[in-house]
């Protein structure tokens, strides 16, 4: 099993130094490839002292600063490695992480799903997800450390975890195979990567070990504080779901949970975006369901769960209102 590191950053130098550095330590890629996102201060490893050449790291750069999504599409295009784990260049990883790719050796899946720290929950003194991710842990019953296979209901029912691109490791062949990529979005890009691996993967394992630890900044220009224009194209990272999902065998399985997830996206998205955008934003939720749900699709998501069917109807309205 050989394992890349790809690293998306843009203007964190401090970040992506901490970051290379745990990494020279640990040992654990055979490469590390840095996708620059056309950074206005230097970023590339060689600049800030790392031997680029003794620890396998490749640098690559974006002519145009086209976000995250792009940086990670570069790096899945150059991987050589078997194996990648994406992460981001402001995380960190933790000691966990060796043992779960000692347990993975020899191992056959698309991807092996982990858990990871959020820092909000260990401000609290309670280190792990956030408490919703936990629950769907527990709930389906996944809190193992060794890596257990995890079938079709168990999938449809973890795959609500928030969708982050770094707690997973992928299989080089299913991304490229499966034309699993990010979304080139400034935000939301990582949906698609997210649940398109859940929906093609023949084989999924899952670990309950504690493999990184993402930090949570309550202020600055952190894509999770964006509250412009920018989050009106996360219909991008949808749209495409719907086509991979009705190619699927197993549609009527993620038809519920993928339709969950999305109309509380949009209520997440409403709450943080500036209200001069809230009557586009509602327009384009409405044109966006009505587009992609049928009389069969509604009838099945009232039967499983009538208040979401009462709730898409209520979207639909609003956005005509």
């Amino acid at each position: 099993m050989t394992l890349s590191v790809v690293i998306p950053v843009r203007n964190d130098p401090d970040g992506l130094t901490r970051l290379l550095t745990q990494l020279s330590q640990m040992r654990i890629a055979d490469r590390i490839l840095v996708c620059d996102d056309a950074s206005d201060v230097l970023c590339r490893p060689a600049d800030l002292g790392f031997d680029e050449a003794a620890l396998g790291i490749n640098y690559l750069r974006s002519e145009a600063h086209l976000g995250a999504g792009h940086a990670r599409n570069m790096g899945i295009s150059a991987l050589e490695t078997d194996h990648v784990l994406f992460f981001d260049s402001d995380d960190l990883l933790t000691d966990e992480l060796p043992l779960l790719l000692a347990d993975l050796q020899g191992q056959d899946f698309d991807f092996c799903l982990f858990r990871h720290i959020d820092s909000r929950q260990r401000e609290k003194g309670s280190p792990g997800p956030m408490t919703s991710d936990q629950h769907m842990w527990e709930d389906v019953g996944l809190m193992v450390d060794y890596p257990t296979p995890i079938d079709q209901s168990q999938a449809a029912r973890i795959v609500m975890i928030a969708a982050y691109p770094w707690n997973k490791i992928y299989r080089t062949d299913f991304l490229r195979d499966q034309e699993i990529r990010c979304t080139e979005i400034p935000v939301h890009n990582d949906i698609e990567l997210h649940w398109g691996s859940f929906l093609k993967a023949h084989r999924i394992l899952a670990s309950s070990r504690l493999c990184c630890e993402h930090f949570v900044h309550k202020h600055g220009d952190r894509l999770t504080n964006q509250r412009g224009a920018e989050r009106l194209r996360v219909f991008e990272a949808l749209a495409p779901l719907h086509g991979i999902l009705h190619a699927t065998a197993h549609e009527t399985t993620f038809l519920l949970p993928m339709t969950q997830f999305y109309t509380r996206l949009f209520g997440w998205i409403l709450g943080t975006l500036d209200t001069c955008y809230h009557e586009t934003f509602h327009r384009k939720v409405s044109a966006f369901l009505l587009e992609h749900h049928t009389p069969a699709t509604m009838t099945l998501i009232a039967a499983q769960d009538p208040g979401l069917a009462r709730h898409i109807n209520e979207l639909i309205r609003r956005g005509w209102a």
